[in-house]
Parts: C-alpha cells; sequence; structure tokens
C-alpha cells in the first residue's frame, strides 16, 4: 500500500471528524468573534493577532487528536492488519501527519482570509496592506501549526496512556511551537526565521517520530 493511498485512507478519516469540523467552523466564528471581544491589539492588525491564536489553539487540538488516534489505534491492534501487508512504517505516520495538517491548513485559511476581509472593510485597513500583512500571517499559523501536528505525532508514538499523552500535549508541544513566534515578538528577527525555525523543528520531530516506530513493538 502506497503514501498516497495512505494519505487519501487517513484524509477521508479526518475531515469527517467531529473535532475537524469543530475546527473548520470553530476557528472562523473565532476570527469574527474577536472583532467585538478584543479592542486592543498593541498596534497588531487583526489578521494577524488572529493568526496567533489560529496557530495555537489549531496546532493543540489537531496534536491532541493525532494523540488520541494514535492511541486509539494501538488500542484496537488496528497496527496488526498492516504486518500483513507491504506497508512502511515511515508512510502510516506521513500519511496520518499530512492528512490532518493538511485539513487544518484549510479552517487556518478560512479564519486568516475572514479575519484580513474585516480588517480591510470594518477597520478601514488598505487593501495592499491587508494583502501583504495575510503572508505573514498564514506562514506564522502554518508553522507553529506544522510544529504542533508533529509533535503530536510523537507523543502519540512514545506515550502508552492517553491521559500521559494530552499533559504532555498541554504543557510541552504548545509551547513548543510557540517558539516559532519569539523572534517576531521580541522584534529580532524576520518571518523567515520563524519560518525556518518551525521547518528544522518540526523535521527532527517527524525523525525522531519514525525512528521509534519502527523500532517500536505494536
Amino acid at each position: 500500500m502506497s503514501l498516497s493511498l495512505l494519505f487519501r485512507d487517513e484524509l477521508n478519516g479526518f475531515y469527517r471528524s467531529k473535532v475537524m469540523m469543530a475546527l473548520w467552523v470553530g476557528l472562523p466564528v473565532m476570527a469574527v468573534a474577536l472583532y467585538f471581544l478584543v479592542s486592543e491589539t498593541e498596534g497588531i492588525p487583526m489578521s494577524q493577532f488572529t493568526a496567533l491564536l489560529v496557530g495555537s489553539i489549531g496546532g493543540l487540538l489537531t496534536s491532541a487528536m493525532i494523540v488520541v488516534t494514535i492511541l486509539k489505534e494501538k488500542e484496537e491492534r488496528v497496527y496488526d492488519l498492516f504486518l500483513v501487508r507491504p506497508v512502511k512504517r515511515r508512510d502510516l505516520l506521513l500519511s496520518k501527519f499530512l492528512a490532518i495538517y493538511l485539513c487544518v491548513i484549510i479552517a487556518a485559511l478560512l479564519a486568516i482570509v475572514l479575519s484580513a476581509s474585516l480588517d480591510a472593510v470594518i477597520n478601514d485597513h488598505e487593501v495592499v496592506d491587508t494583502i501583504t500583512g495575510l503572508g505573514d500571517s498564514v506562514l506564522i499559523a502554518l508553522s507553529m501549526m506544522a510544529i504542533s501536528c508533529s509533535v503530536g505525532l510523537l507523543i502519540g508514538v512514545i506515550s502508552n496512556s492517553m491521559l500521559v499523552g494530552i499533559l504532555l500535549v498541554l504543557y510541552g508541544g504548545n509551547q513548543l511551537s510557540s517558539l516559532v513566534i519569539l523572534p517576531i515578538i521580541m522584534d529580532i528577527g524576520e518571518i523567515w526565521m520563524a519560518v525556518l525555525l518551525s521547518a528544522a523543528i518540526t523535521s527532527v520531530m517527524l525523525i525522531c517520530s519514525i525512528l521509534l516506530f519502527q523500532r517500536k513493538e505494536l
């Protein structure tokens, strides 16, 4: 079974899940609600402020979702079915990561585009400035969520307890994903630095997950 087939199978399961449906609806609703609940963003355009929340909240939920999915599949002995088939363990993890990451990207883009549109209309921002800021906002959100998803994958592989896995996501994975915005917040770096840092952390997490999963007894 190829990676593409596994990816389509995982994607079919994730996009129909209640958590993902909640993200696709909840994140855009949150973007609208921010205009009524948040009055001061320290000079940050609302689209960028929304991206920070989308990257954090969306990443946290999807990370927890990956952990729960992997641990549940372990308990139900789902992976036993793949042991008798020509399926690489690496592809099992990569397909899961790519599927859920794609789903959360869609949810994040819906929220950020809606927020940028409201910036241009309600706050009378220049459309060109809004579009320029939107690119940075998307990169920040995607960078944070990539780390969260990869951390969730690693935690799901190494953890044998649902409670321990969720706690590690809450108190470890979410904080790690916040590292990408430190250079921006401290005004000591550029967006490309955050993206590069995210790519490095995500790659390390994925490699560690694959190596441990290949050696782990299912």
